[in-house]
């Protein structure tokens, strides 16, 4: 029998220790104590009762809060879910186990992000530590770890973007085989299907595609016949997998094919008053300009801080320490990333820089979009649609964002050792073990000493919590949800 590497073992005590901890929070966590869970989990319930997918009209599903359903946005998550829910529904009757079942696929998307994340991490880090500094800020981050414990559309968009780089990255050293354009249409198919925020990878992929032929052909090969051939392929399998709904949604509602303009007709003519969309105040309608809500609102503050995490309805804090050390590793990752920039310019500047490689290229600016495309519709929703900045919203660049970080962090620690020499290379390599010690302890202290807490004295977990409006947004409410953008 093969014995296990060091490697080997490191690995399975990491997938033991996020599956321990997302199990845990899974079963701690009170039905709809996650954001938006009641709403997806009444789409999880109508497949499992009528055998069949609902469209957004379906009464069953309804908020008549919001005057909407998520019936109309792509539902491939909750499908997964109930698929778990029926399975469950032959071993127990219990309301709470059997959305704790629905909430094992989102644990099962996060496993699956998780390794592929570990397998990207070998491919563009050489140092073992910074793979797992790299593994761990990816999957560990409190708000990306709780996003994997409940029912949600994130943890699947998660998965699909983990996906969706890997089979970019084997496609980029195979030549884009068959087998690797077959495997990353079904990932761009999964990320279509899930969530509208991940977007952005589909132009990252066809960036990377693109950028891969373009230095092929730079360099004297003639393929783009080869180019047109394996694009089409993608695009015919994805279109096979994927398009089915879009069509669906053109048929039911009258040519929207994405479904946004009909949910927003429906929160119009159903939603209580304060919510309806033509009574929502922000800042597009009271005239102010985007970079007034930029630079005068607590955006940035807010998607910032809630990107690392605030947990439950948005209602349970980090400690302080944690924002402070997670900023302290981001600040520092940004730090080395424009060193190293900086000292590329000068190289090429002198001459001595690298020839253009298109691949790299393209590679870097599809990263840059995976990251820009989902602050940006983050931000958009929250300027010109309703103001909630949330750092959830932004979590599809999450591979992306931590990648540049990592690397930053890792070209910063080459740089001191050389300058300092062996005793401050070795003092950072312990540091960087430290700081990969820490990042897993902030995952389980999230679970251990805030979700704990804050829910064990509950005594029927599969009651939805009624929150009042003051307990959401606090005494001044009403001025908050309705003129909160026109201050």
């Amino acid at each position: 029998m093969k014995r296990l590497t060091k490697e080997k073992w490191l690995e399975l005590f990491f997938y033991t220790f996020i599956l321990v901890i997302w199990i845990a929070w899974a079963w701690i966590l009170p039905f709809n104590e996650g954001p938006d869970e009641y709403m997806r989990s009444r789409i999880v319930e109508y497949i499992v009762e009528y055998g069949k997918l609902p469209t957004g009209y379906q009464q069953e599903i309804m908020d008549y809060s919001w005057g909407f359903t998520y019936g109309f946005r792509p539902i491939l998550p909750q499908i997964l879910e109930a698929l778990f829910v029926r399975a469950g529904m032959l071993f127990t009757e219990d309301a709470f186990g059997l959305l704790f079942v629905g909430r094992l696929s989102s644990i099962l998307c996060g496993l699956v992000y998780a390794g592929y994340v570990r397998a990207i991490a070998k491919k563009l880090f050489a140092a073992a530590r910074i793979q797992w500094l790299f593994t761990l800020l990816a999957v560990c981050l409190p708000q990306a770890a709780f996003l994997f414990t409940y029912l949600n559309c994130d943890s699947m968009a998660l998965m699909a973007t983990a996906m969706i780089l890997w089979y970019l990255l084997r496609g980029m050293e195979d030549g884009f085989s068959v087998p690797s354009c077959l495997k990353l249409a079904a990932s761009f198919s999964i990320c279509i299907l899930s969530y509208y925020n991940a977007y952005g990878f589909l132009i990252t992929g066809a960036l990377a595609f693109f950028g891969y032929y373009l230095e092929r052909n730079r360099r004297g090969e003639r393929c783009w016949k080869e180019f047109w051939s394996k694009g089409f392929l993608i695009l015919g399998v994805v279109l096979v997998l994927a398009g089915w709904w879009f069509a669906r949604n053109y048929f039911l509602y009258d040519g929207d094919i994405l479904g946004l303009r009909t949910q927003n007709e429906y929160a119009e003519q159903y939603a209580m008053d304060i919510l309806k969309p033509s009574n929502r105040q922000t800042y597009q309608n009271q005239g102010h300009s985007m970079l007034y809500m930029l630079f005068c609102s607590d955006f940035v503050s807010s998607v910032a801080k809630s990107f690392v995490g605030v947990l439950g309805p948005l209602w349970y804090a980090l400690r302080w320490w944690m924002y402070a050390g997670y900023a302290m590793i981001f600040a520092a990752g940004a730090v080395g990333l424009a060193a190293e920039a900086a000292g590329r310019l000068r190289r090429r500047q002198a001459g001595r820089g690298d020839a253009l490689d298109c691949r790299k290229l393209c590679w870097h600016l599809g990263l840059l979009t995976a990251i820009l495309v989902p602050n940006l519709l983050n931000f958009w929703y929250s300027y010109a649609t309703d103001y909630q900045p949330q750092g959830r919203y932004s979590m599809p660049m999450l591979i992306p964002f931590m990648y540049y970080i990592a690397r930053g962090l890792a070209f910063l620690m080459n740089l001191i050792g050389k300058k300092a020499g062996e005793l401050a290379r070795k003092i950072l390599a312990a540091g960087t073990v430290l700081v990969c010690l820490w990042i897993a302890g902030c995952a389980l202290f999230c679970v251990v000493k805030i979700m704990w807490p804050a829910y064990k004295d509950v005594e029927d977990k599969s009651v939805v919590k009624v929150y009042t409006m003051e307990e959401l947004y606090g005494e001044d409410w009403e001025e908050r949800v309705g003129n909160e953008s026109g201050q």
